[in-house]
């Protein structure tokens, strides 16, 4: 699992963007609930990398 945990930002950053193509392209872009949750995916998945970035430096 500690192998895993750096590429769970990554995964959280692209599952997010294919949400949002994905209601881009269907005919659920009314719905802003799916567009709040690719955002806060992104978001998430953001957040999580900077910790793995900076918890695998020393400095």
């Amino acid at each position: 699992m500690k192998k895993l945990t750096p590429f769970i930002g990554i995964s959280l950053i692209i599952i997010g963007t294919l949400v949002l193509i994905a209601t881009r392209f269907s005919t659920l872009s009314s719905h802003n609930s799916l567009l709040i949750t690719g955002l806060l995916c992104i978001v998430a998945g953001i957040c999580l990398h900077i910790r793995a970035i900076k918890h695998e430096s020393r400095y």
